[in-house]
This record gives C-alpha cells, structure tokens and sequence, in this order.
C-alpha cells in the first residue's frame, strides 16, 4: 500500500492519541470523516497499524520494568513458537520482539521483585534450558518514549517512566487499565458492555487513571518497516554518569530517536531509533561519537519484530478479569 500525506498525518495524529475519534481526527486534518474512517481500516487491513495500546506507568502501581535477551542454540521453527508460547502465555512476558545479531529474542516483564522474576526465568530454563546458550537480564530504571518524529505532524512531548510515589488502585481501575492495554481504541460502550461495568464509570475512573499519570498516552502500534524504517537499538558506554544528560537531551531532539532509557546492567544509555538502512545508522553513530567525545563504546543490534506489545503486567488479567 502506497501511503500519501493524508495517511502519514492520520497515522501521526493516532500515535500521539490513539483515542482520537473519527470525527476529531477528521476535524483536525480538514477532511471528511468517512474518508477518514475509510483510510484507518485500509491501515489496519495492510498491517500498517498492527493496534492500540496505552503506555501505562507500572512504576506508579509499584511494578518494575525487567528485560532479558536470549541467545538459543539448536532450535528449530517449532521450538521457537513454543519458546515464544510460553513467555506469552506461561510466564507472562509483557513485550516480547525477534532480534538480529548476537540475540534472537528480548522480552520485558513487569514484576513486583526480583525473587517474581526470578521464579519465572526458573519456570523458563526448566521448559527450554537445553536450548538457551546466554541469558542477560537487565532493570530498567528509566525510560523516555517520543513521539515519532519523522511524520508530518509530531509532537515534542516527553513521556518518562521512572522512580514514582507508589498509587493504590481498586479492582475496577485494574479491569479498565487491562482493557485498555489491550485496545487503546475500545469505547466506553464497549468496555462497558465488556467488564459490566456503567459507562459513566468508566469514563470517570479513566479521567482519574489519566489525572494520576497512571495512564501517559494511548499509541497507534505502527509497522515501521512497511514505512521504509528498520528499528536498531543503540548501547553507549562512557564508563561516567555525569554526561549522560548530553545524550539524553540529543535524543530527545533527533527525529530518528524513539526510546532512551537507563538499565542496571549494560550500556550507561540506550537508544532506540528508526533509520532507513544500516548506513544512516553508522552515520549517526559516527556524529554521535563526533559530538560527546567521552563516548568509549557503542554497540547495535536490530529489532526484526515487535510479536508483542503491552505495559502491563500480565497477571492483572488473569487474577482480575
């Protein structure tokens, strides 16, 4: 599918908000709404927009963001859909993406404790350890996300998950943030008719998730790759902390940059960006070393596919709903 500037700004318009409705979107861009409607369903049917989800900060609900990278050895096509299986639906990955390079899969995982994780990575090993050559695990402790900059209309504003005043949250809120998580895009309505629970409840207790900061943004899930982009995340080691504002700060200006984040473990900052082939990537990694000349190491590696997509903690759902 062929995209034009009409397509570009709808699919700019619902990575920002992916709750806009048809009308507003509509409204916005100066076009009719049918159209509009008619342009997000050939979005969706193309794999363009793969769905909706909302960015929620676990941190505030008292979950930290764990990641592990698996490097396998002997495995075939099917022993990979079991090993994707089971960190789905076994172990409860929240986000789990193919990789290219010196690892073939990452997933992050939402855990109260170490000692949660550590029962799962156990659970793990014990179902495919034959098969895992390297297992590294890293905790987030802060991440940015950006809007993507290299559509037509973007927005500048941050949104960070970091250190938080832990909020409590009733039943109800975990029922609607789970939805949500899901399908940024559900109605009222919907939801409604979902979680038999009144409309008028749900719109109030959303507004609140939303006044909290419990719920920082509802995002279109884009394919990148049908947009001519491929996803490479980037590891800069400097061997201080001091400088790492610098390049946090240049991330947040640069149109390719998506994601910076701090982890226990690694890189000192990691980047994740969008280029349109390996050769801009080098070249930005060349200006980057160019521009902060502490830089003692960078390393790369490239997300094939992101298989899933959610932030939040998958045992909400199955204790709760």
């Amino acid at each position: 599918m062929k995209l034009d500037l009409k397509d570009l700004k709808i699919l700019s318009l619902l990575d920002q908000n992916a709750r806009l409705s048809v009308i507003q979107i509509a409204k916005k861009l100066r076009l009719n709404k049918d159209v509009v409607r008619y342009r997000i369903s050939n979005l969706e049917k193309d794999k363009i927009i793969n769905g909706y989800y909302t960015i929620i900060n676990t941190n505030k609900i008292g979950y930290t963001a764990f990641r592990i990278y698996l490097d396998f050895i002997n495995i075939n096509d099917e022993i990979e859909k079991r090993i994707i299986n089971s960190l789905d639906q076994e172990i409860g990955a929240g986000q789990i993406f193919s990789l290219e390079g010196e690892y073939q899969l990452g997933a992050i995982f939402w855990e109260k404790s170490i000692y949660d994780l550590e029962k799962k990575i156990q659970l793990f090993k014990k179902n495919f350890g034959d098969y895992i050559n390297k297992l590294d695990l890293s905790i987030f402790t802060k991440i940015n996300h950006y809007f993507k900059k290299n559509l037509p209309v973007y927005s500048k504003k941050i949104i960070s998950l970091k250190n938080e005043n832990i909020v409590k949250l009733d039943d109800t809120d975990f029922k609607i943030l789970h939805t949500l998580s899901k399908n940024s895009r559900i109605s009222f309505v919907e939801m409604s008719s979902k979680l038999n629970i009144p409309e008028r409840t749900i719109a109030f207790r959303v507004r609140q998730l939303e006044k909290k900061e419990i719920i920082l943004a509802y995002r279109a899930d884009i394919n990148v790759n049908k947009l001519g982009y491929e996803n490479y995340f980037i590891g800069i080691y400097t061997g201080s902390k001091q400088n790492l504002a610098q390049i946090e700060t240049f991330a947040n200006l640069n149109k390719n940059c998506i994601y910076s984040d701090y982890i226990l473990s690694g890189a000192d900052i990691e980047l994740e960006t969008e280029f349109k082939n390996k050769k801009e990537l080098l070249e930005f990694i060349n200006s980057l070393k160019k521009k902060f000349i502490f830089i003692k190491k960078i390393k790369y590696w490239s997300t094939l596919e992101y298989l899933k997509l959610n932030y939040l903690p998958e045992i909400f759902g199955a204790a709760r709903i």
